[in-house]
């Protein structure tokens, strides 16, 4: 059986070699931040900086300028946030690659199985087994049988339930 939880995941675009994929990749993302940038943002602010003589005037009004100048620093403070947000992402997947910090699986299948065992168990000594709770059309549940707050999630972690 192989191990999952050491290489859960593979892209190409952070494995060794695959430059093209890595160039090509690269290219596609800043085309689209320049197709998405440049013509509308980019050419207004130069001809508002410029005072029309370069670029294309999106607004003729002052709250247009206002709200360009409030995009431009938006868009610079989120361009800042995204580059320091995949910058480390791409530090973390790196040392992860090498093996220099440690991977955490994110699921644990086992764990999970005992919790459910765990939370039947308790649910079949509590009301029938599963099959007969299924098959009854109405169900009263006596006073006595009344679940706790928090009594079920005290069970499926294995906490004593009081």
């Amino acid at each position: 059986m192989k191990n999952t939880t050491t290489k859960s995941y593979r892209d190409r675009y952070f494995m060794r070699g695959h430059w093209g994929t890595k160039i090509w990749q690269t290219v596609v993302v800043v085309l689209s931040w320049l197709v998405l940038i440049v013509p509308i943002t980019i050419a207004s602010y130069v001809a508002y900086r410029t005072h029309g003589r370069h670029g294309h005037f999106f607004w003729h009004y002052a709250e247009g300028f206002q709200e360009l100048n409030f995009l431009m620093i938006f868009l610079s403070f989120a361009l800042g946030v995204i580059a320091v947000f995949c910058f480390a992402m791409g530090y973390i997947q790196l040392q992860r690659a090498h093996g220099l910090m440690t991977k955490w699986p994110m699921f644990d299948m086992a764990k999970n199985r005992h919790e459910r065992e765990r939370a039947e168990l308790f649910m079949t000594a509590r009301f029938d087994s599963e099959a007969k709770r299924r098959a009854r059309r109405n169900y009263t549940v006596k006073a006595n049988q009344n679940l706790r707050k928090n009594q079920l999630k005290q069970v499926v972690n294995g906490e004593k339930a009081e």
